[in-house]
């Protein structure tokens, strides 16, 4: 609230000049001014509540986080870094996404600057909404009062949470402190936790308005920074809670929680909500990142192809007779699929056993990219030499919607589109869950919770069969719709042999099911196991003349698995802020 009650006090001193002839003057405010008093009734929190919702997404249209470093699907920070992601056409802009890829991150980043920036502009908004509602004292029901807080105590640990997951030394800021005046040299898990449970003790409610918080949604959140602490105990009941209690079952299939049809469903616990074709031209209450991750050329006719699957993503994929992952030896002798080679070149996919969430999950050359038909190689992307042959099929949209739930007025690209972002569903609950049993031993529970995930899976087979070999501009397409498009096969394992199998294998199956969405690099870290699986990837990842680039690349443990604070910020708050001593 400082910038407006800057802006207050200025107007307010206008005000009375001009009306210092009455005797009321000290009542009148000019008109159209936004004052805390103006705002402190239940209309007034709501209506700054939804604008902490509102970057929730990350961006600011014209402000804080405008190119996306804060973006809630989180591809920058936990993709791009990890074994899942190349940063993809490595010769267009946004460069700086680069040394992130490359472990060369240093406090004048830019996107670090834009993490900060954006995640300090969500805390602001919701520290306003919680100084309105002190002032508006018994103006606003207590019922109301304390939802609309919860909520903006939920947002406010999000933003937090959104930073320290990234930047281990943040300041915890709240309505009654002078932000320019916090240190960040205290820990602040603590304050993320007891914001979160703010609500859960005070009557948040279970079934708000779509879009809105609810107390399933603080569970699941509070679960997750418990499983950053390795705090398993304490996640437990919240987990088991949602798992017994909640209202929540998992979709019929794998993909229906990355279906723009299938929004809010009744797997879904909390989702971003984006719109298109709603009065905004420049389609600002989009996924406004997604449009910079879908394919490009000739087929499809979209941009950017900034998010290109790794080869390790690929291969981990990968199963035996009995459809279980190869948890130990995926890696070897990668598949690199059409890598090097023209679309007008021959190449027939690998007939190689496959968890079918691979075709759900990447986009390949050969394989039929929903309804848009057949990926063709190479065309799809600008540089399929530095982002390798992969694309993100996660973010992507039916044909059949283009322009419906896409943008249908001209931006400077296509396809900017509405498909909500899903930041817990009850997926994420039985695998955290299932961490949560290995840690305690509970072998058959950790297996059955898994299974139950796999089960889910085994039917989403990828259908159509495609006989091509090359995809030149001449070349009919021939496909068996009757006919899997790939050679697939998905098992449940019949045992978890010991604690050691077990966790290897839950941390694969987090892998495949949540692929692409943020998540992995972050995960690596808490689990403890970031250097050795990173440069056991980079090894493998780089062995060859693959991806020029990113050949030198190296991984630091201690260093690479956060990032400094910006520099611009211990140039504005010298004294107060200090660098992570890594940096």
């Amino acid at each position: 609230m400082k910038k407006i009650y800057k802006k207050i006090s200025l107007l307010v001193i206008l005000g009375i000049a001009v009306s210092a002839c009455k005797d009321e003057f000290l009542e009148e405010f000019p008109r159209g001014v936004v004052t805390i008093d103006t705002l402190s009734d239940e209309p007034g929190a709501n209506l700054l509540l939804v604008g902490a919702y509102s970057v929730i997404d990350g961006y600011s249209q014209g402000g804080p986080g405008g190119a996306g470093e804060a973006s809630a699907t989180n591809w920058v920070w936990g993709d791009v870094p990890s074994d899942d992601m190349h940063r993809g056409d490595q010769t267009g802009g946004w460069s700086a996404i680069n040394l992130i890829e490359r472990y060369e991150v240093d406090p004048t980043n830019p996107w670090v600057e834009g993490l900060w920036k954006a995640n300090y502009d969500g805390i602001a908004r919701a520290n306003d909404v919680i100084r309105v509602l002190r002032n508006a004292g018994d103006n606003i029901p207590a019922e109301a009062a304390s939802q609309i807080e919860a909520e903006a105590r939920w947002l406010r640990a999000w933003f937090h949470f959104q930073l320290r997951t990234k930047i281990e030394k943040i300041p915890y800021v709240t309505e009654d402190v002078n932000p320019a005046e916090v240190s960040n040299e205290t820990e602040v898990w603590d304050n993320i936790e007891a914001d979160i449970q703010w609500g859960i003790d005070n009557g948040m409610s279970e079934t708000p308005e779509i879009g809105r918080a609810s107390r399933w949604a603080a569970k699941a959140f509070k679960a997750r920074v418990h499983m950053f602490q390795n705090e398993f105990n304490l996640a437990k009941p919240l987990l088991d809670d949602i798992i017994d209690n909640g209202p929540f079952v998992l979709m019929d299939h794998f993909y229906d929680n990355h279906d723009e049809e299938k929004q809010n469903n009744a797997e879904s616990i909390f989702e971003i909500q984006y719109t298109v074709n709603d009065g905004d031209a420049g389609g600002h209450n989009a996924g406004s990142d997604h449009r910079t991750l879908f394919p490009r050329g000739a087929d499809i006719g979209l941009c950017c192809a900034y998010s290109a699957p790794s080869f390790d993503l690929f291969n981990a994929f990968k199963v035996d007779a009995d459809g279980l992952p190869l948890l130990d030896t995926f890696q070897d002798n990668l598949l690199l699929e059409d890598y090097g080679k023209l679309d007008t070149d021959d190449f027939t996919p690998t007939n190689e056993l496959l968890d079918p969430r691979v075709d759900w999950t990447i986009a390949r050359r050969g394989i039929p990219f929903f309804d848009w038909g057949p990926m063709s190689g190479g065309d799809w992307m600008l540089d399929q030499a530095g982002m390798g042959p992969f694309l993100n099929k996660k973010i992507m949209f039916y044909k059949r919607n283009f322009q419906t739930i896409s943008i249908n007025t001209p931006t400077w690209s296509a396809g900017l589109n509405g498909n909500n972002w899903r930041l817990f569903r009850l997926g994420h609950i039985l695998l955290w869950r299932a961490e949560v049993a290995v840690e305690e031993n509970d072998l058959e529970t950790a297996k059955d919770l898994v299974n139950e995930i796999r089960l889910r899976a085994q039917d989403d087979i990828v259908m159509g069969r495609i006989s091509n070999t090359t995809f030149g501009a001449d070349d009919p397409i021939v496909i068996d719709e009757s006919q899997p498009a790939a050679n697939y096969l998905l098992g449940l394992y019949p045992s978890f042999p010991d604690q050691d199998y077990a966790r290897k294998a839950v941390r694969h199956e987090t892998r495949l099911e949540f692929a692409l969405e943020g998540m992995r690099f972050q995960d690596l870290v808490r689990w403890g196991i970031d250097a050795e699986t990173m440069n056991a990837y980079l090894t493998s990842e780089l062995s060859t003349d693959k991806l020029p680039w990113i050949q030198g690349a190296t991984y630091t443990a201690g260093q690479d698995d956060h990032f400094p604070v910006p520099q611009t910020q211990l140039d504005l708050q010298s004294g107060v802020l200090t660098q992570d001593p890594a940096y």
